[in-house]
């Protein structure tokens, strides 16, 4: 990808402090760009499968909402859990784009 999605600001994610909501919320919006770029070139199907039928945008969206203490009863560990589910899929997506989609000049 000519612009890796997970970079230093993928980083700050991990963080329930220091501009951790802030990351995600801007990796978020990214992710959710790049899944209607390969939807509008390739298709739905397509876009799921690389994009893991939205699960990414999900966890990116769950970091947010436990950086921004929205839900009750989880913190530290979860966001772990979500950010580590985010960050692998997002690599596999990455690589999918980079070897199969580049093209696309994502």
């Amino acid at each position: 990808m000519r612009n890796p999605v997970i970079d230093s600001v993928w980083e700050q994610i991990r963080h329930l402090e220091m501009g951790g909501a802030a990351a995600a919320q801007a990796k978020l919006q990214e992710v959710v760009s790049i899944g209607r770029a390969i939807h509008a070139a390739h298709g739905e199907q397509v876009a799921n499968e690389i994009m893991d039928y939205g699960l990414i945008e999900t966890a990116l969206y769950r970091c947010r909402q436990i950086q921004d203490h929205e839900l009750n009863g989880i913190g530290y560990d979860e966001l772990q859990i979500f950010y580590r589910y985010a960050t692998s899929a997002m690599s596999r997506a990455q690589t999918v784009i980079d070897t199969h989609y580049a093209e696309l000049g994502l």
